[in-house]
């Protein structure tokens, strides 16, 4: 795909509104942010190609620090020419490599665009060099690519020239090595880089000011949080001592959830008074809530629209030691309150010793486990399945983080081992390609466990936690209840930055056995039950109670279980038209047609008829979307990914 024209439009846009604004003095540092752009890219393309660089024998890092000041007074294109092609040569002449490329399809290529190299930015001479690094590259190890295992997911360990430094502040030519360490780690190896919500050259494009002009510590590191959250990923954590600072490192009494649209108090620490769970909270040290989390949205790191809410309420709890003030609404009226943030509250809120696991005894009298599965240890497994060995069913609550206990449960639960998932997987040794992986785990049982499960989970219900899910779902009748998951899910790695940065983001694209993705969507329930504020404040869980009584065959809400099932569709990948069929639907007349985004935003609306149909999507934008068609009490979905 050609962006060349898109690229130079984006610079004539932004670049321009900045001429408009400024007077002429400021023009060389306009010229000099295209200039970077188009550094980073030929940097990061010398990176992981050039023989040299990857086998270590060139100091890339300090290459590019040295010579970007000379870029700065770069008087013409030819003087700037001049730089980039010097700094080329340093990197040695380029030896075709041994072993000869694969074939990539645009599907598994991560670096797909390479027609920036031929911008009339750069000199014939600068495009003959760029080309052949391209065309003498080999598939060979990186130095600044590792694997977390043999064959698995990329880690970045050994790329942290500058890291380490005490200096919070880097020098201006640091941080630039920092915009274009993390861009192009991205650019390369990120697998869920096709469904950002911007294109990847945009952000570049955006974030070189903010961090080149970052005038103190707070400035260049909270540009930087921004940064990281454009790549639409809940994993995308940030830690440097200015940010914890900035952040706070100390902890709230009571813990909060966004729920029906409001801030609202769902834990609060034994002996605090006043506030109560269900209080809802409408201000913080004075500032109005809705106002203050619009503020905080900007830093706020999330796959979907939960979870940045979910997120921005981390970002409210944690703060500076001492008191702050808080007015809470309940029934009773509106209150100003003050409490104190401490080094303890954190812990002493997570602190639960209550049983692993417990059995219920439904109305029907049905017998259900319960299983605590944040809090399930592996070696509990067997005695787990030895109490719940005469249930009638189990509930498996993962609306928290397991302590890596699937793959023993899947040995309980099925009598073969299980295709879960399909990974795209980062090649080390091919930067930019993807290549596929089928995951099977489990050894199988002579003896499974017979009754039925349900599966509790939320939106905090992230990365291992949904993989449990996928594993688990795949039990005959098993049923899913809860809400949008944190749509995160695969291996992490931490990328090390100027100024004591560490951030992370997702290096392993997980998939369904049926190729359909997870990242941004997360898991589908079978049954949507969100808590409200009313429940809340009643001390019910809603979620427990309507999968309990979906077991029990009790549940009477018209919102209640439904007949769930996978469309099928076809082609999948789509570019206009998208044919669907419904081979187990019970036609009940006719039946409401969806298209939604990751984001949950509805796209198309019609209504079928039949158990086959076909719906226009070419006026979609490409990316990825569920297909969704409902009636009173069936529902089928299936995501699907449009070119």
């Amino acid at each position: 795909m050609a962006h060349t024209y898109l690229k130079r439009l984006i610079f004539c846009s932004i670049f321009s509104s900045f001429l408009l604004q400024v007077n002429a003095q400021i023009l060389p540092d306009t010229v000099f942010y295209e200039r970077l752009y188009y550094l980073c890219k030929v940097w990061g393309h010398a990176k992981y190609y050039h023989p040299e660089i990857a086998r270590g024998n060139i100091d890339w890092d300090t290459e590019l620090v040295n010579m970007l000041e000379e870029v700065r007074r770069a008087d013409s294109d030819e003087a700037f020419n001049e730089q980039v092609f010097n700094l080329l040569q340093k990197a040695g002449p380029v030896t075709r490599g041994i072993v000869s490329r694969p074939e990539v399809p645009d599907s598994l290529n991560n670096n797909l665009d390479l027609d920036w190299i031929k911008n009339p930015i750069f000199s014939p001479q600068v495009q003959m060099r760029l080309d052949s690094i391209l065309q003498g590259f080999g598939v060979r190890r990186n130095v600044y690519v590792d694997e977390a295992w043999p064959g698995g997911a990329p880690t970045f360990t050994n790329d942290n020239k500058f890291f380490t430094s005490d200096i919070a502040y880097p020098e201006e030519a640091q941080r630039i090595l920092a915009v274009f360490r993390y861009w192009n780690i991205i650019h390369y190896f990120f697998p869920y880089k096709y469904i950002m919500d911007q294109h990847w050259d945009s952000t570049l494009v955006q974030f070189i000011p903010p961090i080149v002009e970052a005038s103190n510590t707070e400035a260049y590191h909270l540009a930087f949080k921004e940064f990281t959250t454009y790549i639409n990923d809940s994993h995308a954590f940030f830690s440097s001592p200015p940010f914890r600072s900035w952040d706070g490192q100390y902890y709230t009494p009571f813990e909060i959830r966004y729920i029906e649209g409001e801030t609202v108090v769902t834990k609060v620490l034994g002996g605090t008074r006043d506030i109560k769970v269900g209080d809802v909270i409408r201000e913080i040290d004075g500032r109005e809530i809705k106002a203050l989390r619009e503020r905080l949205r900007k830093y706020t790191h999330g796959s979907n629209e939960v979870i940045i809410q979910r997120n921005i309420n981390s970002l409210l709890m944690w703060g500076n030691a001492g008191t702050f003030s808080v007015k809470i609404e309940n029934e009773e009226g509106t209150q100003m309150l003050s409490f104190d943030r401490n080094s303890e509250n954190f812990s002493r809120l997570n602190t639960d010793n209550s049983p692993r696991w417990r059995e219920e005894v439904a109305p029907n009298g049905t017998r259900i486990g319960v299983v605590d599965m944040g809090r399930l240890e592996v070696d509990q497994i067997p005695n787990l399945f030895r109490d719940f060995s005469d249930t009638d069913a189990i509930i498996f609550d993962i609306r928290s983080y397991p302590q890596g206990t699937l793959w023993t449960l899947v040995n309980y639960l099925f009598a073969d081992p299980i295709n879960i998932a399909n990974f795209t997987v980062p090649d080390i040794t091919f930067p930019g390609r993807l290549r596929w992986s089928l995951e099977r785990i489990g050894q199988g049982s002579s003896n499974p466990y017979s009754g039925r499960i349900a599966i509790l989970f939320d939106e905090r219900t992230q990365s291992q936690a949904e993989y449990t899910v996928m594993g688990l779902e795949q039990f005959p009748g098993a049923l899913k209840i809860g809400s949008t998951t944190a749509a995160a899910d695969g291996n992490v790695a931490n990328i090390f930055l100027p100024g004591n940065i560490v951030t992370v983001a997702t290096f392993l694209g997980t998939y369904y056995p049926d190729f359909t993705p997870t990242q941004r969507i997360g898991i589908i329930p079978d049954m949507e039950v969100h808590p409200t504020i009313e429940g809340i404040r009643a001390g019910r869980d809603e979620v427990m109670e309507a999968a309990i009584q979906a077991l029990d065959g009790t549940l009477t809400s018209t919102t209640g279980p439904v007949q769930q099932m996978k469309l099928q569709v076809f082609p999948n990948p789509g570019i206009d038209v998208l044919r669907y069929s419904l081979p187990k639907w019970e036609i009940q007349g006719a039946y409401e047609l969806s298209v939604f985004d990751v984001k949950g935003g509805r796209y198309l609306k019609k209504i079928g008829v039949g158990n086959v149909g076909e719906i226009a999507i070419s006026s979609l934008p490409a990316g990825v979307y569920i297909l969704k068609a409902q009636s009173e009490r069936q529902v089928a979905t299936q995501k699907f990914l449009k070119f």
